[in-house]
């Protein structure tokens, strides 16, 4: 693996741990959403200078990189949006596939039944998205190996998710100067004097946006 690091909120950084032959983020506890709205595009970004490289197929066992114990395949929910990540079962972690980590900041939906017959008519077979396995469209909406829903990262969803998390970001980084000085100024009580403690439709899909969401403002 490979460690990077990415902007944290409020302040400092998460490191993260990549297998980009696998397709991997080792997340730490709560370090998803540790996050900062810079970071998670600091992440997207990272991913997309990954696209075309040769993938791993995801194996069918994962082990904790910490302990070596055997993962657990977790269901979380983020909104309305249903993920999966691969979770140690002593709380050193869990791994989470790019594909479900831009699932999870909504960078990429499943396709709608128009869409689908669309691609059908189109397209007999590709590739799943999340652990690279093919997808027989003339039979399956879904990855008959890890059961991930057919998905695209929709270029207008992926600029509204952008477009949120640099507003986010931007709220984030601005310091209201008049609510500070009130929290200086106002008195407090004498014990509180104290400081308060891939060949997959979304990797087609990052060559077809990326220049427009990373570009410089």
């Amino acid at each position: 693996m490979k460690t990077r690091e990415f902007e944290r909120q409020p302040l400092g950084v998460v490191p993260l741990d990549f297998c980009f032959a696998c397709q991997l983020i080792w997340f730490e506890n709560f370090e998803s959403q540790q996050l900062a709205p810079g970071g998670v595009l600091q992440v997207f970004k990272a991913l997309s200078e990954r696209q075309g490289v040769p993938r791993n197929p995801l194996p069918a066992m994962l082990s904790c990189p910490r302990c070596q114990a055997r993962l657990t395949l977790t269901h979380d929910l983020q909104h309305t949006t249903r993920f999966t990540y691969f979770r140690c079962g002593f709380g050193h972690g869990h791994l989470t596939p790019f594909f479900q980590f831009l699932l999870e900041k909504s960078f990429v939906r499943p396709v709608t039944g128009p869409e689908l017959a669309q691609l059908k008519a189109k397209v007999k077979a590709i590739q799943c998205s999340n652990c690279g396995a093919p997808v027989d469209l003339e039979h399956d909406a879904a990855c008959r190996y890890c059961g991930s829903p057919v998905s695209i990262l929709d270029p207008d969803a992926a600029v509204k998710t952008v477009d949120a998390l640099n507003a986010a970001q931007t709220r984030l980084s601005t310091i209201d100067v008049d609510r500070l000085a009130e929290a200086l100024l106002m008195p407090r009580p004498p014990d509180e004097s104290r400081p308060h403690p891939l060949g997959d439709l979304v990797a087609a899909g990052f060559a077809a946006i990326a220049a427009r969401l990373l570009s410089p403002k």
